[in-house]
């Protein structure tokens, strides 16, 4: 019982998540891994998109904070992700929702500077796989981490 409330007080923090409650696997079971080959490497992918939408600059931070080498993906990984792996209809990616619900942010910023003299960072669409660029202060998106496997 005191595990039950202390979850849900995590949980209500944002600490704790959902799949935190979930019953261990029976040994022998590891779980396996999302990877995806990209550039002769093998780069692991979070299972999930991070727990809420945020600017390019939180997100480099949240990923970041994730530490063990969790970083933002770069527009490429992004590109190699949706084709292999959200096209084989893996990871749970948020596709088949509003424009807005399927925009996930990249490491990768546009060189050009926009109308108020700053840069944007590249997004890719998980609903068709276009890649367009967008405002890193003020646009609101989707984050999933990556980390290059040794």
């Amino acid at each position: 019982m005191k595990y039950a409330v202390l979850l849900l007080a995590l949980m209500f923090a944002g600490v704790a998540t959902p799949s935190m409650a979930q019953k261990p696997k029976p040994k022998g079971q590891v779980p396996q891994k999302l990877t995806f080959e990209f550039e002769g490497q093998t780069v692991e992918v979070a299972k999930w998109d991070l727990r809420k939408r945020m600017n390019w600059y939180g997100a480099l931070r949240a990923c970041e904070v994730l530490g063990d080498g969790w970083r933002l993906p770069s527009i490429e990984e992004l590109e190699a992700m949706y084709e292999q792996l959200h096209m084989e209809g893996k990871g749970s990616f948020k596709a088949a929702e509003a424009f807005w619900s399927s925009l996930y942010w990249s490491s990768s910023v546009n060189t050009e500077t926009n109308a108020w003299g700053t840069s944007d960072a590249y997004i890719m669409n998980f609903n068709d796989g276009d890649v367009s660029y967008s405002m890193k202060d003020t646009s609101i998106l989707r984050v999933r981490a990556v980390r290059t496997l040794p």
